[in-house]
């Protein structure tokens, strides 16, 4: 039986715990928050064994094999790094840190110790993704991509980004790249796969719609342009 916990009891945490507990041969065998009372809220409603308020209590009481991070981005880099110390697999939620070099940290720890590091980019798993990726490899569409677009929305009147922008001290806000920042990773993804270097040209336009400045709501970039060019 392969064990798994949750760190961070917020509400994308209710997907992966479902999830988790639609995978035969998977257990859920603790849940994390700083504040208890999510992590307990977590606990209560799915089949879970244990709740904790700390993180080194949960890594040494219910020993792991996979820890989910489902926290706010900010705290991505710390709790991976010490579940990789610790000897977990890690699963973690995207972005999977604020900076390339955080990143590559982590990269280096899981190799350094032989276990898996994986960011929840699930569109990659997507049926359309799949069968984009296997008409690109078989060369059904003449070979590698000259040109590819990607769109990724969100719908700022409803739920997440109704609190986000109610919500001064929302988490979104803390990061380098506010709202953008927590959801490019995905648009980006769809066409990293099928580029050719590390070092491409990047070309980024970034724009505040009417809607958020008659609200007064200027710090917030809500839509962005993106150019990924290739020699």
């Amino acid at each position: 039986m392969l064990k798994v916990a949750i760190v961070g009891c917020g509400k994308i945490a209710d997907a992966h715990a479902s999830q988790i507990q639609s995978v035969k041969g998977c257990e859920i065998v603790g849940v994390c928050d700083k504040e208890p009372l999510m992590a307990r809220q977590l606990y209560e409603r799915f089949p879970v064994k244990r709740y904790f308020g700390d993180l080194t209590e949960l890594l040494s009481v219910a020993r792991p094999d996979v820890v989910h991070i489902t926290t706010p981005p900010d705290s991505h880099f710390d709790i991976a790094r010490f579940c990789l110390e610790q000897g977990c697999h890690v699963y973690v939620e995207k972005p999977v840190t604020l900076y390339a070099e955080e990143a590559q940290i982590l990269l280096a720890l899981a190799n350094e110790k032989g276990l898996k590091l994986t960011v929840g980019h699930d569109d990659q798993f997507s049926h359309v993704a799949r069968r984009m990726r296997t008409l690109v490899q078989s060369g059904y569409l003449g070979g590698a991509p000259v040109h590819m677009e990607s769109y990724y929305c969100y719908e700022l009147g409803y739920g997440y980004a109704r609190a986000l922008l109610g919500d001064k001290q929302h988490w979104v806000r803390r990061l380098p790249g506010r709202l953008l920042h927590n959801i490019i990773s995905h648009g980006i993804a769809r066409i990293a796969e099928f580029l050719t270097t590390d070092a491409p040209q990047v070309i980024a336009y970034g724009f505040v719609s009417p809607f958020l400045k008659k609200i007064g709501e200027r710090d917030i970039v809500d839509e962005l342009r993106v150019i990924i060019c290739e020699e």
